[in-house]
């Protein structure tokens, strides 16, 4: 009952299935299936769905605030007993060039959706019970469960002439100021693809972390090749596709074999977003 509640919450303000399911990091189906059930169990329409999301019903309107109050007490009940328990001990290890956005956003979703987690971030080489990395990094003791793919794009500065192009052959680029990182997850197929093309790059810099290859790149300082999850929120450079090439890398969760993590850990970081 009080998950049910929890989703209709959930749905009652953000008044969209689907933005729920994100929100509660479960997939829509089950979200529905919860709200149905309650409507159910309580006799009654909560919610009036339409092409563009759902309004509540008088009857959702009169539940909301009863529901927020008894989510409210679980909730105080929930920390007091958490005081009195000894907290589950998480040692998370994330690749650098995931992107502090993204960084962000998962160990949000972990303290917020896990209440009894010590979470402890650490660097890629550290002991870990787990690690979120590109399947290049993934080791033969670990077993790899995948959660997302980037996809690769080229960035420019803004009054770059090849921004003209809506995509940008590879040709287009040889002895083109370029900004490299290092180490980079498709750099084998990113230089196989220039000397296949008997071409060579003008490298202006070489740095570690996207942000630092998008600063440069904002500064006029040369191109790069960045995943495109990076440049979502940036509006100080420009992103065209490859022609002739696809650049990808496979994220996943890896865990040591023989070394489970709990499942509703697993869940939360496996969800599809």
């Amino acid at each position: 009952m009080f998950r049910s509640l929890k989703y209709f919450v959930a749905v009652f303000e953000e008044l969209s299935f689907s933005a729920a399911s994100k929100r509660c990091f479960i997939s829509q189906p089950s979200i529905s299936s919860a709200v149905a059930q309650l409507e159910s169990e309580l006799g009654c329409q909560l919610f009036v769905r339409h092409t563009k999301g759902v309004s509540p019903t008088p009857e959702g309107m009169q539940l909301y605030p009863k529901a927020k109050e008894l989510l409210f007490g679980v909730g105080e009940l929930k920390s007091l007993i958490s005081l009195a328990a000894p907290k589950r001990q998480l040692r998370l290890a994330l690749s650098p060039f995931l992107g502090s956005e993204r960084v962000s956003e998962l160990v949000k979703m972990l303290l917020e959706s896990v209440n009894d987690l010590d979470l402890t971030l650490v660097d890629i080489d550290e002991p870990a019970d787990a690690r979120i990395i590109p399947k290049t990094q993934c080791a033969d003791s670990e077993i790899f469960q995948h959660l997302w793919t980037d996809s690769y794009v080229l960035a420019l500065p803004l009054n770059h002439p090849l921004t003209r192009l809506e995509t940008i052959p590879l040709a287009a680029l040889n002895q083109v100021p370029f900004i490299s990182r290092q180490p980079c997850d498709i750099d084998d197929a990113w230089r196989y693809a220039i000397q296949k093309q008997g071409m060579g790059l003008n490298i202006r810099a070489t740095v570690k972390t996207e942000e630092y290859a998008l600063d440069l790149v904002a500064a006029g300082l040369g191109v790069s090749v960045v995943p495109s999850h990076s440049v979502q929120k940036r509006d100080d450079v420009v992103t065209r596709g490859l022609r002739n090439i696809e650049l990808k890398r496979v994220i996943g969760l890896a865990t040591p074999r023989g070394r489970a993590l709990s499942e509703d850990i697993i869940q939360l970081l496996t969800f599809k977003r």
